[in-house]
């Protein structure tokens, strides 16, 4: 990444008043407290912003909107006067709310162009795009890309792109940056770093990682609470579906662990999506599996979404990319329709087959590295 890209993504936000920050869909803990930061120091820049998600805060990051003092608009939903926040019933933008074409939009958290859902036509409107990410698979969509895969989360970005800013500069921290706007963005950066990285478990974590984390810690006060709803606080729903967890993981060759969970598992459990976080993490943590496979119903009929989770062994961002998705190399996923349960078997199938090719190769390399 070019360093001059830092400044000239600032010129066009110092140029810019209406600006749009798009976290990817299903908006994660990084991306949510990325768009938080970018949009509390934005606004006390006095620029306007509109942080737009595709689908309502999970329950576990409820605070965020709370710590940041955001709003975080959901796209195409009503309002409690009954008015459209953000669109009409076809789905057109209603201009009276939200801009219909923004001076500035950022792509945040996002990979490729399809991780912003139905929210790309106003990313392509904006007269300017920018984009601030940290995963090394996908797609460089736009014009000026913030981008290093060494950053743990792209958390580490904003804070560097803010810090240049006049964010966390010490003595010679601007006068409007005040200690409360500090907080707001010093905590969703922590949240975006907490979760990005396992509480810094994962093999992302740099010493960059920790002097960030130190730094939105010195400037938010105590976060231990971001570990607890975040990687603590459990669902009844969460507790039963865990039971047709352990009852369906297979283990098709060495080192794979697969699992799929259908509509009717999450409907005896009475669970939700977000019951399912964290599952694909049990997969890997077995021991002697190198690839874990966790496929589940997307919200649309007919579609899976797939979480993939490996060890330092294996890059299952490879697999994720040959299935039209991304990420990192110890978590990707993808999705893929299936009809049927014979089509759901012949997905499932070539994912295995894709992940007992990488294991092969993966032991190749080694073994090749190891003979030198």
């Amino acid at each position: 990444m070019p360093e001059d890209n830092f400044d000239r993504l600032i010129e066009l936000i110092n140029a810019s008043e209406d600006i749009l920050l798009l976290p990817h869909i299903y908006a994660d803990g990084d991306a949510l407290g990325s768009c938080g930061a970018l949009s509390a120091f934005l606004g006390g820049m006095g620029k306007r912003t509109t942080v737009l998600i595709q689908e309502p805060v999970e329950s576990k990051l409820a605070f965020l909107p709370r710590v940041s003092g955001v709003s975080f608009t959901l796209f195409g939903e009503a309002d409690p006067a009954g008015k459209r926040e953000n669109g009409d019933e076809d789905g057109k933008v209603n201009d009276a709310v939200i801009p219909d074409r923004f001076d500035l939009a950022i792509a945040v958290d996002s990979s490729t162009p399809d991780r912003l859902g139905g929210r790309l036509r106003l990313y392509e409107k904006a007269k300017e795009k920018a984009r601030i990410d940290h995963h090394a698979a996908g797609t460089d969509f736009a014009p000026l890309t913030l981008l290093d895969p060494a950053w743990s989360a792209t958390a580490e970005g904003v804070y560097l792109l803010l810090n240049r800013m006049g964010f966390d500069r010490g003595d010679d921290t601007p006068e409007w940056i005040t200690p409360e706007l500090s907080r707001a963005v010093a905590a969703c950066i922590y949240t975006a770093l907490v979760t990005d990285t396992g509480c810094f478990a994962f093999s992302n974590v740099t010493a960059q990682t920790h002097y960030i984390a130190s730094r939105a810690r010195a400037l938010s006060g105590n976060m231990s609470y971001v570990y607890h709803h975040v990687f603590e606080v459990k669902s009844m729903a969460y507790a039963r579906l865990m039971k047709a967890v352990y009852e369906k993981i297979e283990f098709p060759a060495e080192g794979i662990a697969a699992l799929v969970l259908t509509k009717e598992d999450f409907e005896a459990a009475g669970a939700g999506d977000e019951d399912a976080e964290g599952i694909a993490n049990v997969l890997r943590s077995i021991e002697g599996i190198h690839v874990g496979i966790f496929i589940k119903p997307d919200k649309v009929p007919g579609k899976y979404r797939v979480s993939m989770r490996s060890d330092e062994f294996c890059d299952v961002a490879k697999i994720a990319s040959a299935f039209g998705g991304g990420g990192h190399v110890c978590a990707s996923g993808c999705g893929f329709a299936a009809r049927n349960p014979e089509e759901l078997s012949k997905a499932k199938a070539a994912l295995i087959d894709a992940a007992r090719e990488l294991i092969e190769g993966s032991a190749r390399s080694d073994g090749a590295a190891g003979s030198v």
